[in-house]
């Protein structure tokens, strides 16, 4: 579930004793996770915003935008920013209904894509237009919130790519080193079972996991336009050959026994797929970059005593896709309502502009465990103590020619629904790669 992939998992298990202080520090700025911030009255002439933001409870990044909203609001005297922090859970079906209800705050929390266009069509975002500013942000990371050619959004959390992760002790004992090819990664699967070893640790009961594996071979195999067109809600977009041979490729790899038994009920929750990894038992996943703390709080010394591999994913044969295209979570993001006043946008864009496209805002959130999407932010992971592994992943979002959106997230909730349910049928091998297609090519797209 895309509810599931987001930055609080990574910021969350990151800094669990930094977490402590949250509640500590929070007094500096609004709530510091889930009640709502007691709203400060503005002075005679100042604007009075209200802004929700999603949370999985007090963390090192709640206090960080409390830090820049407290700073903001001394920056501009009689403006004030309330803070509500609302649980993941919630936070959709509350957002849907203050839409709905033509009373929505004035800046609020989206991961972009189909459910962010959803609401601009409706006419309930305000459009950004292309600010100067905006050019501070890493050009890939606007693409989830950017339609016809305007922006409607800016990030507010760090980037979240998709990678490989590996146990390099197993890599090394078996002499291998991590493929660069599809036909490499079959071949890796073959030496890793014949050493009884579960090839690829895999969470499907959580259906979200599989996904990437569509993403990114769709994406070697036919480019980033083959689901720019589903996207687009183009007729007969899931049949295109990308996707039925990316399926073919998926089943392959269940046919080759690559995932571990009972990989169609495991979940990432808990984190019974990274034991897996981290105790020898299995000895790749496929996972966002908040694996990297996830595992760090697991086990910290399999992160930091260098038996942590990371991974672009491999080529396939043939396919016309760029092996450095990204997929994943570009940013979590915040846009403004339509229905804000005059001032409270020109207030939220001020915000949007001075704090959000800093690089002292960029700093604070590296502080947090986060990988910022600002450009320069090279310098900032210094002293880090996932420093290699965040200037691995700034490095390649910078890079990156694209930068595909989590398909659960891209799309509509009418049409992420049955693709999630349907492609755990097809890495069960009960449905068709062609049967997919047609089914999803049915679905409404919301385009």
């Amino acid at each position: 579930m895309p509810s599931v992939r987001r930055s609080d998992g990574r910021r969350w298990l990151t800094l669990t004793a930094a977490a402590a202080m949250t509640v500590a520090l929070a007094a500096c700025g609004s709530a510091a996770g889930g009640g709502k911030a007691s709203p400060t009255a503005a002075k005679a002439g100042g604007t009075s915003l209200t802004m929700w933001l999603v949370t999985t409870g007090p963390s090192p990044a709640n206090t960080v935008i409390n830090q820049a909203v407290s700073s903001f609001e001394k920056s501009r005297p009689g403006d004030t920013i309330t803070i509500d922090f609302i649980e993941n859970q919630s936070y959709k079906q509350k957002i849907q209904l203050a839409m709905g209800a033509g009373n929505p705050p004035t800046i609020f929390w989206t991961w972009g894509g189909g459910p962010l266009k959803q609401f601009i069509d409706a006419g309930d975002v305000a459009s950004l237009g292309n600010p100067g500013w905006a050019s501070d942000f890493l050009p890939s990371s606007l693409g989830a919130v950017t339609f016809n050619g305007k922006l409607y959004g800016v990030p507010i959390e760090g980037t979240q790519p998709v990678y490989f992760f590996y146990n390099k002790t197993i890599f090394s004992k078996l002499h291998l080193s991590f493929p660069t090819t599809f036909s490499g990664l079959l071949a890796a699967v073959s030496t890793l079972k014949a050493h009884g070893y579960a090839p690829i640790s895999l969470a499907n009961g959580d259906q979200w996991p599989g996904l990437m594996y569509l993403e990114y071979l769709t994406d070697r195999i036919g480019g980033p336009g083959v689901f720019s067109s589903i996207e687009l809600g183009k007729a007969g977009a899931w049949s295109n050959p990308a996707i039925i041979k990316a399926l073919a490729d998926i089943q392959q790899l269940a046919r080759a026994g690559a995932f571990q038994s009972g990989y169609d009920s495991l979940h990432y929750s808990g984190g019974g797929s990274d034991a897996l990894v981290y105790s020898g038992k299995a000895a790749i996943q496929l996972m966002g970059d908040w694996d990297i703390s996830q595992l760090l709080g697991l086990d910290k010394s399999f992160v930091t005593g260098d038996d942590l591999g990371m991974a672009a994913f491999p080529s396939v044969a043939g396919g016309v896709g760029n092996p450095s295209d990204l997929a994943g979570n570009t940013a979590s993001y915040v846009s403004i309502a339509s229905k804000a006043s005059p001032a409270q946008k020109s207030a939220a864009e001020a915000f949007m502009q001075t704090v959000l496209a800093s690089a002292s805002y960029a700093k604070a959130t590296v502080g947090a465990g986060e990988v910022p999407v600002i450009k320069g932010a090279t310098d900032l992971f210094a002293g880090q103590q996932l420093s290699s592994y965040d200037q691995t992943i700034y490095s390649s979002v910078q890079q990156a020619p694209s930068f595909q959106y989590s398909w659960d997230q891209a799309v509509p909730p009418q049409e992420a629904t049955p693709m999630l349910a349907d492609l755990a049928q097809v890495f069960e091998l009960s449905m068709t790669p062609q049967k997919f297609a047609a089914t999803m090519d049915s679905q409404p797209s919301g385009a």
